[in-house]
């Protein structure tokens, strides 16, 4: 391929897009980061149960981890050693890599297309709702962007043809006749090899993808296919430099594969189970619809819409185009994997967002192109506005007199007005943060329960309340132990903790149920209720928690597996 800088798939003056679109680019970012950062602040939820484990991996640093590669943790720990521990500092870290992201795919287009593409891309790309989301948790997407939009620009460097070929004209490939091969950029000239440091580059990023998610894999076979498709480019399967690239990746991946390896695979078994792919058998469309249903909130209803329609509607109209053919290369494989393995088992929708960093461009490139610009308007309009409805969702829902709870009565009032009858009571919605609620106020009890039992350890049952005890009890409780008789590795915690080495010791047992299990009345000396851990989100959902006071630990009897 060829970088071409000056092409405008609009057909229209660019001019400003060249000269100042980085610098407004820019200050957008520090416009929208500011608000992202400052709605952080303020917005009153608690750590999520994925992020504060990923908080307690970062106190302890290492190349593997039950459900992840070690990436998550050390951008955790890099945060938190710079600001402190505060979920503001746990979360930073997507405040600071999105801005990358986002002129990683601004790079990407103008090297493709232009200024005026890499702005609006950039822009769109900045404002999907899955990003908006993203930009307030710490997951494993944020890191996985950064690697794979790296990546991306990297190898796109490594195979362009020299400057100076010819390149390709959009509008004859949209809607002209058939392209010639000069038309189409393809050079009679044999393909560039590219630079050692664009491969290598390329290599390392996917190594750290790697090291960050496993799906990463999948740009491997983006690029095979890339050049498979790619006439011009199909020498590079006999290029030195793109095996060389992929023994860097496994190189750079290489002591995560060590670490399972040492530790009975449990990241592989870990990610084999919540796909369900060891489930029920046979094809499972509904929670394939959930999912292609889940990817009109993480790039938008217009944007989704849109880039289905342009990608799937005669699509030869497009596929002559090698930039869109480079494009649909790194989006098309990404949601279709994870589309089969929703239908297979099971996939959340935010599984496919990498697909987002090609599909962008592609995108805004071809709606420029076919003078779409309304539609495009409309697009970035509609997910601005979700926005700050997701941000201040408390604020507005107070404002307008709603009560947010677990159970909607929202069904049963749209039933009530189809038939112009009064819906009989306030409107309610489910609040979609309640998983974000009352940690830091539970902890708080732990905190106080345990200060009357300070020689005791807390023992619970699940990963879930571990995960929010160590992170929410001061001073963090980093000794407390998972409840394991029947050692079953089923999450971190199940790895890396232990009741060996804990006889004679005593306990605050953390619970959701209601009755304690056998083993645990047999495993102790004496056993005692304490009060429970109670805490009211809304009328209709609550943190509830029974606490026991278990006393010399004589072991874990002897239980079925």
């Amino acid at each position: 391929m060829t970088p071409t800088s000056n092409a405008n798939p609009s057909g229209q003056p660019s001019g400003w897009a060249e000269k100042h679109g980085l610098w407004l680019l820019l200050a957008l970012l520090v416009l929208v980061t500011v608000y992202r950062g400052l709605s952080l602040y303020f917005d009153g939820l608690d750590l999520y149960v994925d992020e504060a484990q990923y908080w307690t991996w970062a106190q302890k640093l290492d190349w593997g981890y039950y459900s992840k590669p070690p990436v998550i943790a050390a951008l955790i720990a890099l945060t938190t050693a710079a600001c402190g521990d505060g979920a503001f500092c746990v979360k930073s870290g997507a405040l600071l890599l999105y801005p990358l992201v986002t002129l990683l795919i601004w790079a990407t287009a103008r090297r493709l297309f232009g200024g005026q593409v890499a702005f609006w891309s950039a822009l769109a790309f900045l404002l999907l709702p899955g990003v908006s989301l993203s930009s307030l948790i710490i997951s494993t997407d944020v890191p996985f962007f950064l690697f794979w939009t790296l990546a991306l620009y990297a190898y796109l460097r490594a195979v362009e043809l020299p400057v100076g070929a010819p390149l390709t004209p959009p509008s004859a490939s949209a809607d002209g006749p058939p392209l010639s091969r000069r038309e189409r950029g393809i050079s009679q000239q044999p393909a560039a090899a590219g630079a050692w440091s664009w491969w290598l580059l390329a290599g390392a990023a996917a190594g750290l993808g790697l090291l960050t998610k496993y799906t990463m894999v999948i740009f491997a076979l983006s690029v095979l296919l890339h050049l498979a498709l790619t006439p011009a480019l199909r020498r590079h399967f006999r290029n030195p430099r793109l095996y060389a690239a992929m023994v860097v990746a496994l190189l750079v991946f290489a002591p995560n594969l060590w670490w399972n390896a040492q530790h009975g695979w449990p990241t592989l078994r870990h990610t084999e189970d919540i796909s369900h792919l060891n489930g029920e058998a046979g094809l499972h469309w509904n929670h394939l619809g959930e999912f292609l249903g889940g990817q009109f909130g993480v790039m938008g209803p217009v944007f989704f819409a849109a880039w289905l329609a342009l990608t799937l509607w005669r699509p030869r109209r497009w596929y002559a185009d090698e930039r869109y053919r480079f494009l649909a290369c790194f989006a098309l494989p990404f949601l279709g994997l994870i589309s089969l393995q929703a239908l297979a088992g099971r996939a959340n929708a935010n599984w496919g967002a990498m697909a987002y960093a090609g599909a962008t461009i592609f995108l805004v490139a071809l709606l420029l192109q076919r003078g779409l610009t309304t539609l495009l308007a409309v697009g970035l309009g509609v997910n601005l506005l979700l926005m700050p409805i997701a941000y201040h969702f408390d604020a507005w829902t107070h404002y307008f007199v709603i009560e947010q709870v677990d159970k909607s009565n929202l069904p049963q009032c749209l039933r009530a007005w189809r038939k112009f009858e009064d819906c009989g009571e306030f409107l309610t919605l489910p609040d979609p943060y309640k998983r974000v609620r009352g940690w830091a106020q539970l902890g708080r009890q732990a905190q106080l329960l345990h200060s009357q039992y300070p020689n005791t350890l807390f023992l619970g049952d699940s990963r879930d309340v571990l995960a929010e005890l160590m992170y929410y009890v001061h001073p963090h409780p980093l000794d407390a132990v998972l409840w394991n008789p029947r050692h079953v590795m089923d999450s971190h915690y199940a790895l890396s903790t232990t009741m060996d080495d804990k006889l004679g010791r005593d306990f605050l047992y953390i619970t959701d149920a209601d009755r304690l299990p056998p083993e645990v009345l047999q495993g102790f000396g004496s056993v005692e209720g304490l009060p429970p851990l109670h805490v009211t989100v809304h009328r209709d959902f609550a943190l509830d928690y029974k606490v026991w006071y278990l006393q010399d630990f004589k072991g874990y009897p002897k239980v079925n597996p």
